[in-house]
C-alpha cells in the first residue's frame, strides 16, 4: 500500500513542531556550567537564535507567498503576523522584506543564516549591501561578491578564522567586490556611500530640554562624519594626560585635577565639560570673524583615478575620500568641506604612492569675505533670507578642477544650499531674473549627455556651473 506523499510530508512537520515545542532551553542552569564551558554555551546560544530567527523570516516569506492573510481578513502578511509574534506590524514588515530577499535572491546568505552561521545584525548588512550593487553586475558577479563578503562574516574567509562584527562588516561590504572588479568596487562603494549620507541628513535631529534643576539633557542623531569631527574635537580638549613628573624628574601633583570636594570626573564627565567649553567658544555673529572657513584641518586621501573620474563629465559622483582617521567620504562631501575646512590635499596613485601633497591654503580670506559681503547680505540662492554672516563660500568652478580662490569665483550659500550644491541631484547656476549676483538650484533631468544639458541651458540663458 502506498503513502501519501502530502500527508507524510504534514505528519513530518507536525511532529517537528512538536519537538521544537517541547525544547525548554530554561531547563539550563547557567550557574552550574563550568567557567570553560561559558564560552561554548554562549556561542551555542547565539546559533540557536539564529536559526530560530531564519526559520522565523521563512514563516514570514512562506506565509506570504500563499496569501495567508487573505483568508483571515488581514491587511497584510505583517499584520497576520502580529497576532502570533507579539511584535508590531512594522517589525513584522522589516523582518518580512528580508525574509523575501533571502529566498528570491540570497541564497547562500540564506542558507548560512538558517545553520545559525551568522546573525540577524550580520544578515542585515549583507542583504543592504548586496541589494545596493550597481546595475551592470551580473548575477554571477553578485553571487560571487555575496559569497566573499559572507566568508568574512563567518570568519571562514579570514586569516584568523573569527567571526567580523557587524560594524566591520558594514565598512568591508562597501568594497564587497574589490577581488572581482574594481571599478565595479569603486562603483558600489560610492552608490552605498551617498546614499548612507542622505539617510544620515534626513535621521538628523537634536533634542534638548531643560530639566529645571540647573541642568539640561538631550539627544540627538548625527551623520558618521559629523560625529567624527565632534568626537575629534572633544578629544582634543580631553585626550592631554597631565605629567605626574617635571623636567627634573620630580613629582608633580596637580591639586585642580579634582573639585574642592576630591571629586575626579570620569570618562563621561570630562566628554561633558569639553562640550561645554566648545559651545562656550562657538562664535555667535557668523563664521566672518575667524576669516572664514573654521578651525578644522583635514588631511584627505583621494585616489588619483578617482579624482579624474570626478572631473569627468560622465563619472561625477564617483569617487570616495578618506580621512586621516579611517571615515571614508564621498566625493561630494569632499568638494563641499573643501570649500570651507583646511583642507590638505594628499593624492595618491592606483600603487597607494603619493602623487601630490598640498598645502592647506585654498579658502577664501576675511578680506575677500568682506568684499563679497558688499555684493550680498544673505545666501546667494534666490528667496534665501539666512544672513551673510552664517554661510559659506562655495567655489562654483571647483577648486579641485583648477578653480581659483578669489572673488570671482566665491558664492556665499548657507548651510543647506551648500549641501545641496554639491548633491548630484541638483545643478547650480546663475538666476538673472532676479539680479545679476542671484543663484539658483535647479534640480538635474534624467542623466543625459553634458553638452546636451549646456547647450539647451545656454540657450535659456543661463549659464551651468558645475560643482
Amino acid at each position: 500500500m502506498s503513502s501519501n506523499p502530502t500527508v507524510d510530508r504534514g505528519a513530518e512537520a507536525s511532529s517537528a513542531l512538536d519537538s521544537l515545542r517541547e525544547l525548554d532551553l530554561s531547563t539550563i542552569d547557567v550557574a552550574t556550567v563550568p567557567e570553560e564551558l561559558l564560552g561554548d554555551l554562549l556561542a551555542t546560544a547565539t546559533r540557536v537564535e539564529s536559526q530560530a530567527a531564519a526559520l522565523r523570516g521563512a514563516v514570514l516569506a512562506e506565509a506570504d507567498r500563499r496569501k495567508t492573510a487573505l483568508r483571515t481578513a488581514a491587511s497584510g502578511t505583517d499584520a497576520w503576523a502580529v497576532e502570533f509574534t507579539g511584535d508590531t506590524r512594522e517589525m513584522n514588515a522589516g523582518g518580512l522584506r528580508i525574509a523575501r530577499l533571502l529566498e528570491e535572491k540570497y541564497h547562500a546568505t540564506r542558507d548560512a543564516f538558517a545553520a545559525g552561521r551568522v546573525t540577524k545584525t550580520q544578515v542585515r548588512v549583507i542583504v543592504n549591501a548586496a541589494k545596493q550593487s550597481p546595475i551592470r553586475a551580473t548575477a554571477l558577479q553578485v553571487a560571487q561578491a555575496e559569497e566573499l563578503i559572507l566568508g568574512k562574516a563567518t570568519g571562514e574567509g579570514r586569516r584568523n578564522g573569527k567571526p567580523m562584527d557587524p560594524k566591520r562588516l558594514r565598512q568591508a561590504a562597501r568594497r564587497m567586490y574589490d577581488r572581482i572588479d574594481h571599478d565595479l568596487a569603486d562603483e558600489h562603494e560610492a552608490i552605498m556611500l551617498g546614499r548612507e549620507s542622505k539617510h544620515a541628513q534626513r535621521d538628523t535631529y537634536l533634542m534638548l530640554s531643560d530639566n529645571g534643576d540647573g541642568t539640561w539633557s538631550g539627544r540627538f542623531t548625527i551623520p558618521e562624519m559629523h560625529g567624527h569631527l565632534l568626537t575629534w574635537a572633544l578629544d582634543k580638549l580631553t585626550a592631554p594626560r597631565r605629567q605626574s613628573r617635571g623636567p627634573l624628574g620630580q613629582q608633580v601633583t596637580d591639586e585642580a585635577a579634582a573639585d574642592g570636594n576630591g571629586w575626579l570626573p570620569g570618562p563621561l564627565e570630562k566628554r561633558g565639560n569639553a562640550l561645554c567649553e566648545l559651545i562656550e567658544h562657538l562664535p555667535t555673529t557668523g563664521w566672518q570673524l575667524t576669516g572664514g572657513g573654521n578651525a578644522t584641518t583635514l588631511l584627505v586621501r583621494v585616489e588619483f583615478d578617482d579624482l579624474v573620474r570626478r572631473i569627468s563629465d560622465d563619472m561625477e559622483q564617483l569617487g570616495v575620500g578618506r580621512l586621516d582617521n579611517g571615515v571614508k567620504l564621498t566625493a561630494a562631501h569632499v568638494q563641499r568641506l573643501a570649500c570651507e575646512a583646511e583642507i590638505v590635499p594628499t593624492i595618491l596613485d592606483s600603487e597607494e604612492a603619493v602623487m601630490f601633497h598640498g598645502r592647506g591654503q585654498r579658502l577664501h580670506d576675511r578680506h575677500q569675505r568682506n568684499a563679497l559681503g558688499q555684493i550680498h547680505d544673505s545666501c546667494a540662492i534666490s528667496g534665501c533670507e539666512r544672513p551673510f554672516a552664517w554661510c559659506e563660500i562655495h567655489h562654483p568652478y571647483p577648486w579641485a578642477a583648477g578653480g581659483g580662490t578669489d572673488i570671482t569665483n566665491a558664492v556665499p550659500l548657507c548651510g543647506w544650499h551648500h549641501q545641496r550644491a554639491h548633491d548630484g541631484d541638483f545643478d547650480l547656476r546663475r538666476d538673472p531674473p532676479n539680479g545679476p549676483h542671484a543663484w539658483k538650484l535647479a534640480r538635474r533631468r534624467p542623466p543625459r549627455d553634458w553638452r546636451d544639458r549646456a547647450e539647451a541651458a545656454q540657450a535659456a540663458g543661463y549659464t551651468i556651473v558645475r560643482s
